[in-house]
């Protein structure tokens, strides 16, 4: 009962001592399990689909920038120097649609994301999420900010955090929420068939910039996390069917 009247009333001071302006720019990597990896490239060459190789993710990166009690997350496009990646700028395919700037109102506890999906545009609004956090007595040090490690649990998948308690923000990267200060790194898992594990760490701050980006209106039909999932899922099934016509299975 101490511990967690403690948490509360770290958490509702980190509200009131928020600070003004704010910039921090993440590195997200994700890693596979080897053996499981190894597993699914033998499976996908006797399905015949021929010889898969994966691997880490190239240098990503994301920034998220903190104004008037609200913050806003989204990818920077930068030029990939690494060989092994052939150079040039980052691509993906956005099977699942094209996601755009992450908003998290912190009054209204509350992320709204804008997606392009199948040639049209979504606000996607997703409710502060409860992680249940616990927070240990483990600390180290993130650009010269001593952090705090808590751990939590996302639909039955592990997270870890490590928040800052001297800026008091409750933001970090993607939708994560609910500590007493800025999250300054993320290890989570997937959950998928290659125990894959996702980290976002801060490789840069910089506390009330001169200049921040203009916050831009979302455009798009406001939907909810539960009803996106559906018509991401009715999106690939079509892909899957399109793929499907005019191949031979003789």
């Amino acid at each position: 009962m101490k511990n967690k009247l403690l948490f509360t009333l770290l958490f509702s001071s980190s509200i009131l001592f928020a600070q003004e302006k704010l910039s921090v720019e993440y590195r997200y990597t994700i890693k596979h399990d080897d053996e499981k990896m190894k597993e699914f490239e033998m499976q996908q060459a006797q399905k015949g689909s021929g010889v898969m190789k994966l691997g880490g993710s190239p240098n990503i990166f994301y920034q998220l920038e903190f104004s008037n009690n609200q913050s806003n997350f989204k990818k920077v496009e930068v030029i990939n120097n690494d060989q092994n990646n052939g150079g040039g700028m980052n691509m993906s395919i956005n099977i699942g649609g094209e996601y755009k700037t992450l908003t998290n109102n912190i009054d209204q506890k509350k992320f709204q994301q804008e997606v392009f999906l199948d040639k049209q545009d979504y606000v996607v609004i997703t409710p502060y999420k409860d992680y249940q956090w616990k927070i240990t007595d483990i600390e180290d040090t993130i650009l010269g900010y001593k952090v705090i490690k808590a751990v939590g649990v996302d639909n039955g998948k592990q997270v870890a955090a490590w928040y800052a308690p001297e800026l008091k923000i409750d933001a970090g990267p993607n939708q994560i929420n609910g500590l007493p200060g800025l999250v300054l790194k993320t290890v989570s898992e997937l959950g998928n068939k290659l125990a894959s594990i996702t980290t976002y760490e801060a490789e840069k701050i910089n506390v009330n910039p001169k200049k921040m980006a203009k916050i831009q209106s979302m455009k798009g039909k406001e939907i909810s996390q539960e009803e996106f999932k559906k018509l991401q899922d009715e999106s690939r099934e079509k892909m899957r069917q399109s793929f499907s016509i005019g191949v031979d299975k003789s």
